[in-house]
């Protein structure tokens, strides 16, 4: 499994393109591409993978990416395990734009700075969140009954109200550097995280990621810190842990269940992990969560 490079073909009298997505689950793999994609999330819960970043998400969840920015969404797990499909467990509204897709100087005029900036700044994308989020929404869900004319006005109402949105647009991947590297190089590293994100509840094989990677296993180890800024280990634990979080939330599943099921070979060293990622056990994490709610 590697990272695809997705082509996006244009809608017709459209400067840009709208999807609604309606799946039993979200089945598009870690990908990539040249335009811009603003998403929103409907219906459905699970992981989102941007970059280097995963985090949970549900409805409601809003996000902008970058060019050439990887990304995938999942359901939880077991949701795929369900004898009757709801074919409408997946929901979401996505918008594809180029930088250029009103005219290469467009969004340098004057009264477009704001949203310039945006763009220049989205290489590791955001999710938008509190009042911007609500107003963005609503924006995006009346999209589609708008004529072609309005819609357009709406979809750059909607960028200049995210450009402004101040702490509403929070950074999802902090480390965008990892996406201006060279084509074979950023080809090299998606082609391991979506190794990782098909493979990490199950036993990870160095040897495996190395050979996707064209380069021994020493060789792979320090050039994959030398990209992202951690090692390949770290990495691993660390959606193994998200995925713990995510079970210790959601389920009444044993410490031993959740410890396997995450991708860990025993209790001991689940535990050990758990306690150094998060400051506090599994234990003391599933009452805190659940005190919250």
């Amino acid at each position: 499994m590697k990272a695809s490079l997705e082509h996006l073909d244009p809608q017709e009298n459209n400067s840009f393109q709208i999807r609604e997505v309606i799946q039993h689950r979200f089945d598009a793999p870690y990908h990539y591409h040249s335009a811009f994609e603003l998403t929103l999330i409907i219906a459905g819960e699970g992981k989102r993978f941007v970059g280097n970043n995963i985090t949970d998400f549900r409805p409601g969840d809003l996000v902008l990416l970058g060019a050439n920015l990887p990304h995938c969404w999942q359901n939880h797990r077991q949701d795929w395990l369900h004898s009757q499909e709801d074919g409408q467990q997946a929901q979401a509204l996505v918008i594809h734009f180029t930088a250029d897709f009103l005219g290469a100087d467009f969004f340098n005029k004057p009264e477009c700075r704001s949203i310039k900036k945006l763009l220049d700044k989205a290489r590791g994308g955001f999710s938008i969140q509190g009042p911007t989020q609500d107003r963005v929404v609503r924006e995006m869900l009346a999209l589609k009954d708008l004529n072609p004319f309005s819609r357009l006005l709406s979809l750059l109402n909607i960028l200049q109200l995210i450009s402004v949105a101040g702490v509403d647009a929070q950074s999802i991947d902090a480390n965008e550097n990892n996406y201006q590297l060279s084509t074979s190089d950023l080809e090299r590293i998606n082609r391991i995280y979506a190794y990782v994100i098909a493979n990490y509840t199950q036993e990870v094989h160095l040897d495996e990621v190395a050979h996707l990677a064209n380069m021994t296993e020493t060789a792979f180890c320090r050039y994959f810190k030398k990209i992202t800024k951690k090692t390949f280990v770290s990495l691993v634990t660390e959606f193994r842990i998200k995925h713990a979080c995510d079970l210790l939330r959601t389920s009444n599943k044993s410490m031993v269940e959740i410890c396997f099921e995450s991708g860990f070979g025993n209790l001991s060293h689940f535990n050990k992990q758990f306690k150094q990622y998060m400051n506090e056990t599994p234990l003391q994490y599933r009452k805190l969560v659940r005190e919250w709610e």
